[in-house]
């Protein structure tokens, strides 16, 4: 095709304007975030955190749970019941066959796991051991809703945080000081990405397509001493009725006590207010 000599001029220009123009926007479209937006990031975090823990109540979750480890690839669906005005959490997690794999119940006491296909169930005093630690069942709770792994007021959250290279990282420790627990925000998340302790790590990798105060964390991956277990939601529901009896769990065997642990606490000092 052959162009007017005034049109292939203006060809020309455009060309270089833009030429001239790419990298500048290039590096515009990818510029450093600031240590102070990253702060402002954590503090409006926070806000968000506790208005969504204000509005949970009673919650049902529905999902898709995947298994792998060493010797084993499952695929099945479960059920989560939460109230956080009980601190209580129960829960049923299916094999592809629609029998259930694992069955759980925790209060403020503590965590129970039944195996039925083992025959074999756990206790963990406090709630859900992670590492050298536990994680109360307020806190796990608090952690399924908003991805903070501690209730803690906005301020608190604020006042931990550290911003580094595009992120904000609180650290928790166990009370023996010997082991760190790092939580990780990346820039422009609504939740955060990752957790991870000695022997293990808990990301979320999507969130649900609510306006940012009425998100839930959507995906959950976990590695834990070799084996991975991912979760994906397809329900969640705020407004759940529990019917009499749903927060049992019967247990036709002994259950096995694990050894009391510690919880998480935070490495930033929090002042008294």
């Amino acid at each position: 095709m052959t162009f007017p000599g005034s049109l292939r001029s203006l060809i020309r220009a455009c060309r270089a304007v833009c030429l001239t123009a790419l990298p500048l926007l290039l590096s515009c479209g990818h510029a450093a975030v600031t240590e102070t937006e990253m702060l402002a990031q954590a503090e409006l975090f926070g806000t968000r955190a506790s208005f969504m823990w204000q509005n949970t109540g009673v919650f049902q979750i529905r999902g898709n749970c995947r298994l792998e480890d060493a010797s084993l690839v499952a695929r099945g669906p479960f059920v989560l019941w939460g109230s956080a005005p009980d601190t209580l959490l129960r829960g049923d997690f299916y094999g592809p066959d629609g029998g259930p794999v694992v069955s759980l119940r925790a209060d403020p006491t503590g965590m129970t796991i039944y195996f039925p296909e083992e025959g074999s169930a756990l206790f963990t005093p406090i709630g859900l051991r992670t590492g050298d630690a536990v994680l109360p069942t307020i806190d796990l709770i608090h952690m399924l809703r908003t991805g903070f792994p501690m209730l803690l007021e906005p301020w608190m959250i604020s006042d931990g945080a550290i911003a580094s290279e595009g992120s904000v990282h609180w650290n928790f420790t166990s009370i023996d000081e010997s082991t760190l627990m790092t939580l990780t925000l990346q820039n422009g998340s609504l939740f955060p990405s990752v957790c991870f302790w000695s022997g293990g790590e808990l990301r979320i990798t999507a969130a649900s397509s609510h306006d940012e105060y009425n998100a839930w964390p959507w995906k959950w991956e976990t590695e834990i001493d070799g084996s991975t277990v991912e979760l994906e939601l397809t329900h969640v529901n705020a407004e759940a009725v529990p019917w009499e009896g749903i927060w049992n769990l019967t247990i036709p065997l002994p259950v096995d006590t694990i050894a009391a642990a510690a919880p998480w606490t935070p490495v930033w000092h929090i002042e008294v207010r």
